[in-house]
């Protein structure tokens, strides 16, 4: 089960591609995205990266 909650999508800030990852830890959500280029460091100014921005993350599946 735990397994299945590390299996998430995630979309790179400023590129088109989407990946089916294994992300670090167990996740309530399941995509992630960057946005515009910088826009989550906007949003949270003085806060640390998450780990779908620092690509701390196992890619399973690249798709175009």
């Amino acid at each position: 089960m735990t397994l299945g909650l590390m299996i998430d999508i995630v979309r790179p800030e400023g590129d088109h591609v989407t990946l089916l990852v294994l992300a670090p830890h167990p996740t309530l959500g399941f995509t992630y995205t960057g946005g515009e280029e910088g826009s989550w460091e906007r949003a949270h100014p003085g806060s640390e990266r998450p780990w779908w921005l620092t690509g701390r993350y196992k890619v399973l599946i690249e798709l175009d």
